[in-house]
């Protein structure tokens, strides 16, 4: 039903579809037979720890998300944030921000909507339609809301 929490199986089949992967790629970078993969998308079985993290690494996600902690996505996107720079201090800049990140999507992207039967409870965007590699978040965007934030770019 839409709206209902996904389960483990169904996080996992979308983050394999999202890959770009059949159960027989996911098979080939896991290492994980593909009746097995089946059986965990189907919900009947959950994997070990271990086997989590070998579908995460071969997913390109992390093993929270594959759980449904989406936190681990917001966490991420500040991990970025930090490792460019950008410092945010108080939940006012936290706003200010995600208004102007969805200013920038809105304006550069087509609008996201979530994998049919994901429920809605995932974290998506995509970013490839901004521009390549990093160049695209160097600078604000001439008239942006990021423009408006010095407070929150690094030093030139």
């Amino acid at each position: 039903m839409e709206g209902e929490p996904q389960g483990f199986g169904q996080r996992l089949r979308t983050a394999r579809v999202h890959a770009g992967l059949s159960q027989s790629g996911l098979e080939g970078r896991s290492g994980i037979p593909k009746a097995r993969l089946s059986r965990y998308e189907n919900g009947h079985v959950l994997p070990s720890i271990e086997t989590l993290g070998r579908l995460a690494a071969a997913l390109g996600v992390s093993e929270a998300s594959l759980l449904g902690d989406q936190r681990a996505i917001v966490e991420e996107f500040f991990n970025v944030l930090f490792r460019r720079g950008i410092r945010v201090f108080t939940v006012d800049q936290a706003i200010r921000l995600a208004n102007a990140v969805a200013d920038i999507l809105e304006t550069a992207a087509p609008a996201v909507e979530p994998p049919a039967g994901s429920g809605g409870d995932m974290a998506s965007a995509t970013m490839s339609t901004l521009a390549d590699g990093e160049a695209a978040v160097d600078a604000p965007v001439p008239g942006s809301a990021l423009e408006s934030m010095p407070d929150l770019m690094p030093p030139a």
